[in-house]
């Protein structure tokens, strides 16, 4: 009986110490997927995570033109063909989940603006339907010089509502030069812990009450003993 009650507690509190909150996040936010060895345009389905309302993907490796990668080996260009918008669907937010950003931003030819937003696809989980809400959304501009690394600290907090959500960054003005952008992320616990990551799921509990039970009654049973 007493091994039954020290393999509970001990499995429930391993089970506690090792159970994390689901985080939806972005897919290869740095553009570091696949490795290219230069600058080049290249079709949308080979660049895993992100989607694109242009004809192709710009990315830039490192050093390019003298343009250094914020981070890793490559960046992206939203202005390929187009003004372009780069996006990803995140999927496992629940209703609640306090969500954070952070994203670097440079112009190419001088000061460029781009615009980040945040959408709820509403329970058709469909963009540009008339249940969608926009969570966030916000103008950035940036010079060549070098790059500026933007997150939401001093936002209001950005709340999931429990769909998909979409995380898009669209070129403002300009046509087919402009707008690099790298180490992108977004979800719960980016940038900001968010109430989520920092209060156990009802589950947790549960699975803290039992190994608290397991062990009290062991050290019971051990006093009872002596």
């Amino acid at each position: 009986m007493k091994k039954n009650i020290l393999t509970v507690g001990l499995f429930a509190t391993s089970m506690l110490l090792t159970c994390n909150v689901a985080q939806a996040s972005l897919i290869n936010g740095g553009f570091e997927d696949p490795a290219y060895s230069s600058r080049g345009w290249y079709t949308p389905e080979t660049i895993p995570g992100w989607e694109t309302t242009d004809r192709a993907f710009e990315l830039w490796s490192h050093d390019f033109q003298g343009v250094t990668a914020y981070e890793g080996n490559q960046h992206a260009e939203l202005n390929a063909y187009i003004a372009g918008t780069l996006s990803q669907d995140v999927v496992g937010l629940s209703a609640g989940d306090e969500l954070g950003f952070e994203f670097a931003h440079r112009g190419r030819q001088g000061t460029d603006t781009m615009q980040l937003s945040i959408t709820d696809l509403g329970i058709d989980n469909t963009y540009g339907t008339s249940d969608d809400t926009n969570l966030f959304s916000k103008n950035y501009s940036t010079g060549n010089t070098d790059w500026a690394f933007y997150t939401n600290t001093g936002e209001e907090s950005i709340l999931a509502l429990g769909n998909t959500t979409r995380f898009a960054y669209s070129a403002v003005g300009g046509s087919s030069i402009g707008n690099f952008l790298d180490a992108a992320d977004f979800g719960v616990g980016v940038n900001s812990p968010g109430p989520s990551s920092s209060v156990p799921e009802p589950a947790s509990f549960a699975l803290m009450s039992i190994g608290l039970f397991g062990l009290t009654g062991l050290r019971r049973r051990r006093k009872k003993n002596k």
